[in-house]
């Protein structure tokens, strides 16, 4: 079988962000499997123009251009399609709208999956070409939910939105996670809590840094590390403003490897995650992983992946007093903790194993392919 990736994904590097780490891991799997031909595509800027063949399966990247008028998203059509008449794919794969829509007006068998509601998060971008981008992330997103037959959805939250908008099947599959997030790990240190988030007014980071605030004089050890990018200074200041009062009971970080936030984890009794809106976070899925319970709020798909009472907490959006309150349980009975993410652990590898999750793929693809 002649697969097709098509999405943005890391070379020679490390994933950085949700629908990269998603092929990355996907790729990996589908890579270790007998009769598959694996290709990966993708135009993007900042990438090395050619074809490249590596362990496994082969990269076909397109540069695109750093000065130009017509948005890259256009181009891609024209870009890519020379490539796929050539290779004849059995089936793709496709993680970015613009790709899905390359492959559906060939004709090519599409499996498309939705990882993210681009006309919501217009609403939360900055900047006047930002905004653009996603205005017109959202007009091809339209183009192919007219067109595609065939849907992965990562959440319920995406078959309820979409339902009405596509007369396409959805197959309800999860993000996969690296399997280094299963790898076992040692014992946390009961006093350290980790939020992974891009500190941007969206996730809450002031809610977080209240909790602690709150936490301080009962648990005077405590400590929180904030993992991400700061594209938003003067939120990032403020921020940095609203924790120093705490002293060293809240540390920024900045954005780190998969390998150092799977450290991190190893070392926190528990995950954070404040946001005031939220769909699937792969972070979530990768603490689970890793066996440890987490606190979110409850916005987006996060009502589901959470269990409440089982594997973490589950708070309302913009509630510090909630989020300690929380905590607070998990820090005065810390084997219920342990207990939390081992429960975690075992939905995580029945769910997000990256196993599991080619499996579903190939299943979605052979039908597909039987059906054409």
């Amino acid at each position: 079988m002649r697969i097709i990736l098509l999405g943005h994904f890391p070379v020679d590097a490390p994933p950085t962000g949700g629908v990269q780490s998603v092929m990355v891991n996907l790729r990996d799997e589908l890579a270790r499997r007998e009769g598959i031909e694996l290709h990966l595509v993708q135009h993007r800027r900042g990438i090395p123009e050619g074809t490249f063949v590596k362990q496994g399966w082969t990269e076909h990247l397109f540069t695109a251009s750093e000065n130009r008028i017509m948005p890259n998203m256009l181009r891609t059509g024209k870009r890519l399609a020379p490539l796929l008449r050539s290779l004849q794919p059995d089936v793709v794969s496709t993680h970015q709208p613009e790709y899905a829509v390359v492959a559906l007006k060939m004709g090519i068998p599409t499996l498309h999956t939705i990882h993210g509601f681009p006309g919501q998060e217009f609403w939360v971008r900055e900047g006047a070409f930002t905004k653009m981008a996603m205005l017109l992330e959202a007009w091809q997103e339209r183009v192919m939910l007219q067109k595609v037959h065939h849907l992965v959805a990562i959440s319920d939250m995406v078959i309820e939105r979409y339902r009405r908008r596509t007369q396409a099947h959805f197959y309800r599959i999860n993000n996969p996670v690296s399997p280094h997030f299963f790898e076992p790990g040692p014992d946390p240190d009961p006093n350290h809590l980790l939020l992974v988030g891009n500190v941007t007014p969206v996730k809450g980071i002031e809610v977080a840094i209240r909790a602690v605030a709150l936490l301080r004089s009962e648990f005077p050890q405590l400590q929180l590390t904030i993992v991400g990018r700061e594209p938003d200074p003067a939120y990032a200041a403020k921020m940095r403003k609203l924790a120093e009062p705490l002293g060293d009971a809240v540390r920024f970080v900045g954005p780190v490897s998969q390998e150092a936030i799977k450290t991190l984890l190893d070392q926190s009794l528990a995950l954070l995650l404040t946001s005031f809106q939220e769909h699937a976070p792969m972070i979530v899925a990768e603490a689970m992983a890793a066996g440890r319970p987490v606190v979110a709020t409850r916005v987006g798909a996060l009502i589901s992946m959470v269990r409440s009472g089982e594997t973490g907490y589950l708070v309302d959006a913009g509630d510090a007093s909630g989020v300690a309150r929380a905590v607070t349980r998990l820090l005065q009975h810390p084997n219920q903790a342990h207990q939390f993410g081992q429960a975690a652990a075992i939905i995580a590898r029945r769910q997000y194993h990256p196993r599991v999750v080619a499996d579903a793929y190939l299943q979605a693809m052979c039908g597909m392919i039987a059906e054409a």
